[in-house]
């Protein structure tokens, strides 16, 4: 992953640093860096769970690719993508005991799951839903309250080799509640394309800030204003669209862990509210000139 990716002509901008992962994180998340994405599909795919289960899970890959791969095995299942800008990274892992039913052999499917979602949009929350794979033609069966939806399978060699995320320095660490997350990216859009993410350890706050062509903006979060604060000297900057997508694309209204470094991608992760799991978006920043 090249760290000389160039940015369209117009934001006049600096490459981006392509994210990679910092040391440290949940079970999960180090469960997940050992899940091959590469091989073939799975001879045996067939989970079932409450559509406020699966539907979050594929919700949230659709918020960044649209087809995207599937690696399956004994202890659940995880996804793992890069958008096509290489700045935005997704990973997730959620646990086989999360679901009704989980009898899978080891493998990867390549799927489309803005369609899966689609699928999934018939139900309501606590309706049971069946996702079968049917390996004779290729497709992938998602049941929902009786109605069936077929969908293709997409060849894995056809989707982007996601790859592996190599540690980075990110020393601050912020749990901010969802709410105040959603209103500083907001009030920064309102100004600015780029929002600047700043820990200070001698003011002890964390910091969103924006310049618009007149006017500023700074939303201050201070130690009680956390849910849990880790500080350490941290800057760097971000396209604001990208962690409002971000922002909206995280399951659930548990607290959103930061994780930032100087000039380095920052790491939001979130756990999954109905599943035993945790999904990880890095966004990498604007370089300083």
């Amino acid at each position: 992953m090249s760290t000389d990716q160039q940015q369209p002509a117009d934001e006049q901008e600096p490459a981006t640093e392509t994210p990679g992962t910092p040391d440290g994180g949940t079970d999960a998340e180090a469960k997940d860096t050992t899940t091959p994405f590469t091989g073939s599909a799975p001879t045996q795919f067939d989970l079932a769970a409450n559509v406020t289960v699966l539907k979050p899970i594929f919700e949230v890959a659709a918020s960044l690719v649209e087809q995207c791969r599937i690696a399956v095995s004994a202890d659940g299942l995880a996804m793992r993508a890069i958008d096509a800008e290489c700045v935005s990274m997704l990973e997730l892992r959620v646990d086989a005991a999360s679901f009704d039913s989980f009898d899978v052999t080891e493998g990867v499917l390549g799927v489309n799951v803005q369609h899966v979602v689609d699928a999934l949009s018939v139900g309501s929350a606590d309706d049971g839903a069946r996702l079968t794979l049917n390996a004779s033609v290729s497709e992938l069966e998602i049941d929902v309250d009786g109605i069936t939806r077929t969908t293709e399978l997409i060849p894995t060699e056809s989707i982007r080799t996601p790859p592996s995320l190599p540690a980075i320095e990110s020393p601050a660490t912020c749990h901010i509640s969802r709410p105040d997350l959603s209103f500083a990216l907001s009030a920064a859009g309102v100004l600015s394309e780029r929002v600047e993410i700043d820990v200070d350890t001698d003011d002890g706050e964390l910091r969103f800030c924006a310049n618009g062509d007149v006017d500023s903006m700074v939303y201050r979060r201070e130690p009680q204003e956390l849910v849990a604060f880790e500080p350490a000297d941290a800057l760097a900057r971000f396209e604001t669209s990208r962690l409002r997508t971000i922002d909206r694309a995280l399951p659930g209204e548990s607290p959103r862990k930061l994780e930032v470094g100087q000039h380095n991608p920052v790491r939001i992760s979130a756990p999954f509210p109905d599943a035993e799991g945790v999904c990880q978006f890095m966004v990498a920043p604007k370089l300083p000139t």
